[in-house]
């Protein structure tokens, strides 16, 4: 007897059935599933402002963009390169 013949032996087969309402509350939590679900496409994005407030700081420049992380490097990088 291997390992796999013992735990075919334990093992139990398993129903998978489509939920049921079994009692009137149930039935209210669906219906209202269902109102909440429906209303789900017509949100807007939750983290939408911040994503257009962090647009219009890079556009002022208050965020640093890859070039001017770049050109601080080089800046840098300069001024070490020239205290030898």
């Amino acid at each position: 007897m291997g390992p796999h013949h013992a735990a075919g032996k334990s093992r139990r087969k398993i129903k998978i059935q489509k939920p049921a309402i079994q009692s009137p509350e149930e039935e209210r939590l669906w219906r209202d599933v269902h109102k909440y679900a429906s209303l789900i496409p017509s949100e807007a994005e939750p983290n939408l402002g911040r994503v257009l407030e962090i647009k219009e700081e890079i556009q002022e420049g208050n965020y640093p963009t890859s070039r001017m992380i770049e050109e601080t490097a080089a800046r840098l990088a300069i001024r070490f390169m020239k205290r030898d």
